[in-house]
Formats: C-alpha cells, sequence, structure tokens
C-alpha cells in the first residue's frame, strides 16, 4: 500500500451494514460495532433529556424504579435550553411546576410583567435550567448516560428486548422492563417499528417552518418601545388604523436596498423576543427563535442541514440591520446560537388514541386527561413567511368553544395561508378562555407493549401537535408517563393495560390540578368581560368591552 492509499483509508472509514436477528450493526474502520461492549440492566430506560424525557425520569426515579436517562448531547433540557426557547408555555403543573418554582427560587425565572413584557409567559436562565433538571434528576435517583445515542432496538413479539446506543467507547447495551421515548422525533419508536405519521396532510407532507434559536445582548428595550409608541403615534394621527410595527417597515427598506434576504419579523407583531432573568431593560439579553426556514423536511439531514445554513444568514443580516437601523438596538451583541436545530415536529406516532386538532380548537376534555393545553395553535407555517403562524384550522360545523367564522376569503383565510387549497368547513380557532385535555391514550404506540412516548412524538395530528410539544404539557406527558411505568412494573401489567382514569386520580392527588380550571394568566383571560376578536396574525384576542 502506498503512503497516499494509506493515508486515503485513514480518512475515509468504511460503513458496514449487517443485520442479525432484526438489529443493526454497525462496522466503522477498524472499530467492530458488532461487539457489545457493556449492557446495562434497569426498570425504566428513557431515551432523550429533553423537559418531557426529563419529567418522566425524575417521576419514576421518585416512584423507586431504577432508571437510567440516556442524553445524545452532554446537557438537559431539549430546545428549552439547548435550542433557546426558554419560554414556560401551556399548563405550569406537576413537576413542570416544581421546575419553575426552583429557578425562581434561585432567582433564574423572569415573572411575567403584563405593563412591559412582550411574552404572557415566564422565562428563565437556559443555563441553569440545565442544571436544575440535573439537579432534579439526581436528587430523584436517576442515573445520566451522557453521550449516547441509541441506533437500534431488538424486538421480539412486540416487546422490547434490549436498546443499542453508539457511544465513544463501542456499542453499549440497555436491558429495561420499559422504555420511554422521549427523542422529540420518535426515535426510539421507529427503531422499534412503530407506525408513524411525518408532516401535514393538507400541507402535502411539509414539516412546519423551523428556526435558528440565538442569545443576545446590549439591547436598549425602553429606547426601542419609545421609538415604536412613536411610529404608531403619528401613523395613526395620518389615519392608519392599524400600524404595521415600525421594526417590520425598517426591514422592508433593508430588504429593498438587498441588504437582507427576506423578513425575519412578523407584520403583526413584530420582533418576537423572550427577554432573560437578570438584566436591565436598557441593557437586556433577550433569546429569539425568529429566523425562519421553510418547505422543510426536518427527519432528512441534508434538507435541515440547508435550513440552518440559511438560519445562520439570516442571522446575521438581522444582526446588522439592527444595529444600523433600529433605535435602541446599537449596541446589540450575538452572544449564543442554539446547538440543536429549532425543529418543532417530525414523527408522531401512532398512539391507542390520536389527539386531534378539532379537540384543540373545541376546548375537548377527555376522563384520562393527563396535562392541559391552554394556548392558540402553534402551527408555524410550513410554505408563507408573510403568515409566519397558523392559528386556525377547518371544521364542519361549529362546536365546543372553538371560536367560528363563516367565511373563507380575506386576511385571515387566503391561498397564502392555504397554498394546497382551502379545506371544507369554517375556520375555527381555539377559545383563550377555555383548554383542551391530552389523554393518556395518545402515550401509547399502537404495535409495542413495553414502550411509552412523551412530548412532541405522541400521538397528534398535524396541527394539534403544539398541544404536546411546548413546555408545560411536555413535561407534563413525562410526568404521566412516569406514574404509568411504575404502575406497570408493580402490577406487571403493559401500560396499555392501564386505566387512564387511574393515572389522572394519581396526578391529581400528587398535586397535579387537573380538576380545575388553569389559573393564572388564563384564569385572567376566564374572567375577562371581554369580545374574542381575530385580529391580522390569525388568532384570537380578548378585548376588553367599554
Amino acid at each position: 500500500m502506498s503512503e497516499s492509499d494509506l493515508h486515503l483509508s485513514r480518512i475515509h472509514l468504511k460503513i458496514k451494514l449487517e443485520s442479525k436477528n432484526n438489529v443493526t450493526i454497525f462496522k466503522q474502520g477498524g472499530l467492530d460495532m458488532q461487539n457489545v461492549t457493556k449492557t446495562l440492566f434497569c426498570d425504566v430506560a428513557v431515551v432523550g433529556g429533553g423537559v418531557g424525557g426529563c419529567a418522566a425520569a425524575i417521576e419514576c426515579a421518585r416512584k423507586g424504579l431504577h432508571t437510567i436517562l440516556f442524553e445524545k448531547g452532554v446537557t438537559l433540557g431539549g430546545l428549552a435550553t439547548n435550542g433557546y426557547v426558554p419560554q414556560i408555555a401551556g399548563g405550569i403543573e406537576g413537576i413542570c411546576l416544581e421546575f419553575t418554582e426552583r429557578l425562581d427560587q434561585i432567582g433564574q425565572l423572569r415573572k411575567r410583567d403584563p405593563s412591559k413584557d412582550y411574552y404572557r409567559n415566564p422565562s428563565f436562565e437556559p443555563e441553569y435550567g440545565k442544571i436544575v433538571l440535573e439537579d432534579m434528576l439526581f436528587e430523584a435517583g436517576s442515573r445520566i448516560i451522557y453521550d449516547s445515542t441509541c441506533i437500534g432496538a431488538e424486538v421480539e413479539d412486540g416487546i422490547i428486548k434490549a436498546l443499542n446506543f453508539f457511544t465513544k467507547g463501542g456499542l453499549m447495551q440497555v436491558k429495561a422492563k420499559l422504555y420511554i421515548d422521549g427523542t422529540g422525533d420518535g426515535d426510539v419508536a421507529a427503531l422499534a417499528g412503530t407506525p408513524y405519521e411525518v408532516g401535514g396532510q393538507d400541507f402535502a407532507g411539509l414539516n412546519m417552518s423551523t428556526t435558528q434559536g440565538s442569545r443576545w445582548a446590549g439591547a436598549n428595550l425602553i429606547k426601542y418601545q419609545q421609538a415604536e409608541d412613536a411610529w404608531k403615534k403619528e401613523q395613526k394621527e395620518k389615519g392608519v388604523e392599524k400600524p404595521l410595527p415600525l421594526v417590520y417597515v425598517l426591514e422592508e427598506e433593508a430588504i429593498k436596498r438587498g441588504e437582507m434576504a427576506r423578513h425575519v419579523c412578523n407584520r403583526v407583531s413584530g420582533f418576537f423576543r423572550v427577554l432573560l432573568p437578570n438584566t436591565p431593560d436598557d441593557n437586556a439579553e433577550f433569546v429569539t427563535f425568529s429566523f425562519h426556514s421553510y418547505y422543510c423536511h426536518n427527519t432528512d439531514a441534508e434538507d435541515l442541514s440547508r435550513q440552518i445554513l440559511e438560519q445562520h444568514q439570516l442571522m446575521k443580516q438581522f444582526h446588522k440591520f439592527l444595529k444600523n437601523h433600529v433605535p435602541g438596538f446599537e449596541n446589540l451583541r450575538l452572544i449564543g446560537t442554539g446547538s440543536l436545530p429549532g425543529v418543532r415536529d417530525s414523527r408522531r406516532i401512532f398512539g391507542e388514541y390520536m389527539l386531534k386538532a378539532s379537540d384543540v380548537a373545541c376546548g375537548v376534555k377527555f376522563a384520562d386527561g393527563i396535562a392541559r393545553f391552554p394556548e392558540m395553535f402553534d402551527t408555524h407555517h410550513p410554505t408563507s413567511g408573510d403568515w409566519v403562524f397558523m392559528r386556525h384550522i377547518h371544521i364542519p360545523t361549529p362546536a365546543g368553544s372553538a371560536v367560528c367564522e363563516d367565511k373563507h376569503e380575506g386576511i385571515d383565510c387566503d391561498a397564502n395561508m392555504h397554498p394546497f387549497g382551502v379545506p371544507s368547513g369554517i375556520p375555527a380557532r381555539s377559545n383563550p378562555q377555555d383548554w383542551c385535555e391530552i389523554p393518556y391514550r395518545c402515550l401509547l404506540p399502537e404495535n409495542i407493549d413495553n414502550l411509552l412516548c412523551v412530548g412532541r412524538c405522541c400521538s397528534a395530528e398535524f396541527h394539534a401537535n403544539g398541544a404536546m410539544r411546548i413546555i408545560g404539557p411536555a413535561m407534563g406527558t413525562g410526568h404521566a408517563a412516569g406514574l404509568a411505568a411504575e404502575m406497570a412494573i408493580r402490577e406487571k401489567i403493559r401500560p396499555r393495560d392501564i386505566d387512564g382514569c387511574e393515572i389522572r386520580k394519581r396526578l391529581i392527588d400528587e398535586g397535579v390540578d387537573l380538576d380545575k380550571p388553569c389559573d393564572g394568566y388564563w384564569q385572567e383571560l376566564r374572567e375577562m368581560d371581554c369580545d374574542l376578536v381575530i385580529n391580522g396574525g390569525d388568532a384570537i384576542t380578548c378585548v376588553p368591552k367599554k
């Protein structure tokens, strides 16, 4: 072998795939992955250290189960921490409430201030979010294995016998009585052969748009708000009833000058940002996830790479634009980019029940409801940078608490909103004074008897996905899965044989107020004497009656 051949053999390592007994074996270069280097045994193996997986592992360990959490990265929290999405949306209950309170106790939570906060939900310091979750897991007694990627499952007659993980030292195997998929992408479920769905039927299988999370410092938000207020006052004096946000108008000018490829801000709320704790408003730190990519296929590595590269360019352009043209951002600094791609949806399992978009719109409650979603539809538009969000679905007739209208055309429901055709029925939006519930059955994959799924890979229709993926409900599904795992192992039954009503009852007994209306901001809305108005953002707004 020549020196050049030897050099090439070192660079271009051969990868060989074999199949033995339904197990994929990896052989890479001189590292033989066929031989398992280590086998771990436990009661419950949780795969994925996002907020849903963490909640599941915490609850399992607290119930006395030998629990191991496997995380492919080196920190916990998933997109909430590593993707810079640290606002706690949805019903804040159970383990999620405890997580929030712990952050507050150490001064790492920014509570909602209706007088000045842009967003209605509390936000937290992402770096401390990672640490608090780690503390909660260790206190509960769960073990954590970082830098471990699940690459295979051994399945016999609908039972997972083992999972295989790629690690630096070779192939690690875990054998558990029960497994919980908290990967977000449903990796374990897919490897085990569970049927799943990807993308939206009414969008030709496209996923929701993705965004790169980023962290910024040096913003004078007082100066920015003063400029925004002056702009709106000037426009209204000119007879403009609903002026566009100043930052959107300035961005439009930058696009015409060729300084930006397209809009980052939206034409309703302007520049979306989440303020972080312990920073003054005249020198604020914030995170944003406004750099959207469209026409996404989120389980395709090449397309994910395209999205990430595009978003990095948008981020660079937007930084220059803000510094040069927007009051208050002259000293803005980029201090962090998310280490995870901002994926909102990918695989969604077919479960014992699939949460319907109409369930969300109509505020449906379930006897086995184990978590709650009081938010509006959170479909980030798959194709439209003009709309950014899609806040409505179409249903045959008015039902439940859904806010409906009889028109098909106009600003809220046009060809840009529905590029593949306007669905039949009437547009319906979720009522901000109500909420829907997530049933336990959504956690149960159809054909695997010792697997539970939590978070965004749970069983839900495309437009109902938001009810699963945001922090509150995701942790709620994890909490419920932990309870179910304990019951299944103790009683030696399958998770699907458990009465979901019993899981709900036990959650209530543990202090999760599923039997009471949502509190906090949502209680304020319920008690408000208001008109429900559809605004230009395709969302419902509560406008106090005069």
